[in-house]
């Protein structure tokens, strides 16, 4: 069977369906800052959609070579930061736009190294087995603080994921 095609950042197709989906492992990522901060973060997986006859398709693979796979996922990257006390500023509890925290980049680019970084593991439906990650691929440090005072990044993710269908 040909690599599933993922569907991301489109209206959901009509002939999809949202499938079960049980976590695995879902585990922290962390990344040494050129600014000396530690920026972790953990994907987040919420829904998985695939094609209405996924069940079929996944029957018919088993004789047939070169089938694809419609399969759409819904994430969500949950940031946080351990920031050296030179870098914290004044705690604030006003809400920033993405507008207003792209305006207010002081450090653009940063460069980081990867100190833990971890597959998550899910099970979908027919025994489906699905790894995912994401890893940064820009970071920008704000002049913006949270209400710790700890100062407000900007991170650009991608995702991989991969896919195992179930072995008769």
């Amino acid at each position: 069977m040909e690599a599933p095609k993922v569907v991301s950042g489109e209206k959901i197709p009509r002939d999809f369906v949202f499938v079960n989906l049980e976590v695995v492992r879902e585990g922290w990522n962390s990344y040494k800052l050129e600014d000396g901060s530690i920026l972790k973060t953990k994907f987040v997986l919420i829904n998985v959609i695939m094609e209405k006859n996924f069940k079929q398709k996944i029957e018919k693979a088993r004789t047939e070579k070169g089938l694809g796979l419609g399969l759409g996922i819904s994430s969500h990257n949950v940031i946080g930061v351990e920031a050296p006390i030179e870098l914290r500023g004044e705690p604030s509890t006003k809400a920033c736009s993405l507008d207003e925290l792209r305006a207010s980049v002081v450090k653009e680019d940063m460069d980081f190294d990867v100190i833990k970084e971890t597959w998550n593991v899910y099970k979908l439906e027919e025994g489906i087995m699905m790894k995912a990650r994401s890893s940064p691929i820009n970071v920008s440090r704000t002049s913006k603080f949270d209400m710790h005072g700890l100062p407000i990044y900007l991170v650009d993710f991608t995702a991989d994921v991969k896919v195992s269908l179930p072995k008769k």
